[in-house]
């Protein structure tokens, strides 16, 4: 990482009844966050982090009074991990195209290249360690910005997203912690699809997903008729907003996503952050500022004090302007360190 300037973080968007929160958060970042690239021409690729290194490494080099936080070196993950939900089949797959370089592609968008199964277990490494880490005790909330790939399946790469470390994350908490319930929140212009369908029929899993409308956009789900299946009915939202909403449209939504995720009372809520709803993305069509990431991780700071020991767990998701994705992490960053109010 190199130093450069801090990128001023919009902040126009206020939450009522705000206070100073004392919390330490934990930032999984370093050299290996760079390894989760795909080749030339793909845009999720390691030159949109360049901007949100740049910013890493200012903070680092000069913490501002009331921010408590740490940087966590990457962590892989492991093959067990991944059999949380993926096939052993799938897996095989991704280790050998990880040798060849050729294949694991859904409709074109996930290429293989040589090491990508060494790459792909950072992701999860890191958001599971982040996962142990609250739980232990050892940091209040935790932001995985390589992490959230909402779209791969049990057997296929998706969306470039090849291991599914949101998923895994959340069988883990149920499973190994014992968590009766949990929230995701979904901020990134495009459904989670994959932690959607794995979790329809759960009633323990909430979900509140905005994103832009399915009619328009990869991968065409998320509409407002999901709601769950079976027992889980009625535990899921999903907001699709029109190609152009900005700020007041996701505020709304917003609003109404944190009211639902509130009624559940979870005991940890997951945050997939996605940048790619600001404007000027070059894959979607939203025109976000990064006032709505510090809108909404300010609300759900504050709603995680109230009602689940402050546990939140962010992942950075998709987002494929440099400029948008440090402002958009930066805020989030902000938010969870405490160095302003929820």
């Amino acid at each position: 990482m190199t130093g450069g300037k801090q990128f001023p973080l919009a902040r126009d968007v206020s939450v009522p009844g705000a206070g100073l929160l004392e919390c330490e958060l934990g930032v999984s970042f370093g050299q290996e966050s760079f390894l989760y690239s795909f080749p030339a021409g793909n845009p999720m690729n390691s030159s949109r982090l360049t901007r949100f290194a740049e910013l890493v490494d200012g903070w680092g080099r000069a913490k501002k009074a009331g921010r408590r936080s740490r940087l966590v070196r990457p962590v892989a993950g492991s093959e067990r991990d991944l059999l949380v939900f993926h096939t052993q089949e799938y897996v095989d797959q991704v280790k050998e195209a990880s040798i060849t370089g050729v294949g694991l592609s859904d409709t074109g968008d996930t290429p293989a290249f040589e090491g990508i199964f060494e790459a792909s277990l950072f992701p999860v490494g890191n958001t599971l360690n982040g996962l142990r880490m609250i739980m232990g005790g050892k940091v209040d909330h935790f932001f995985n910005p390589v992490g959230g790939l909402h779209h791969a399946g049990p057997a296929e790469a998706r969306g470039f997203c090849v291991f599914n470390d949101s998923v895994i994350a959340i069988a883990r908490a149920l499973g190994d912690y014992k968590l009766r319930g949990v929230a995701y929140v979904d901020i990134d212009a495009h459904h989670g699809d994959g932690v959607y369908y794995e979790f329809e029929p759960d009633p323990r899993v909430v979900i509140g997903d905005i994103h832009e409308d399915g009619r328009y956009l990869y991968p065409g789900t998320g509409s407002a008729n999901e709601t769950g299946t079976g027992f889980g009915a009625g535990t899921k939202l999903n907001v699709g907003l029109p190609p152009g909403a900005g700020d007041a449209e996701f505020v709304e939504a917003f609003d109404r996503v944190e009211e639902f995720v509130r009624r559940s009372k979870p005991e940890m809520i997951f945050f997939q952050c996605g940048a790619d709803g600001l404007a000027g993305d070059p894959i979607a069509d939203l025109r976000y500022s990064a006032a709505a990431h510090a809108y909404a991780c300010r609300k759900l700071h504050r709603l995680a004090h109230e009602v689940c020991e402050g546990r939140i767990l962010a992942m950075g998701g998709g987002g494929y302007d440099p400029a948008n994705v440090a402002a958009a992490w930066g805020a989030v960053v902000e938010e969870l360190s405490g160095s302003r109010a929820t």
